[in-house]
């Protein structure tokens, strides 16, 4: 390998990291969020994610049981 790719791998392991990170703290859009990260991982995927953002279990019990 060359040390340009090997520079490359190094950027691209960063982004993903940052973008995991992102998704463990809930931030899925916007500036330094998931989408951001893995638009800059492949810039020709902008504008072509449609993110499910993640429920927790008491809302899904509130839909499965509506109040009245």
């Amino acid at each position: 390998m060359t040390e340009e790719q090997i520079t490359t791998l190094q950027q691209q392991q960063s982004l993903f990291t940052q973008a995991l990170k992102a998704a463990l703290e809930g931030r899925w859009t916007g500036e330094a969020s998931v989408e951001a990260y893995l638009y800059a991982l492949d810039p020709l995927m902008t504008g072509t994610l449609h993110l499910d953002y993640p429920v927790s279990q008491s809302e899904l019990e509130d839909q499965e049981n509506p109040k009245a």
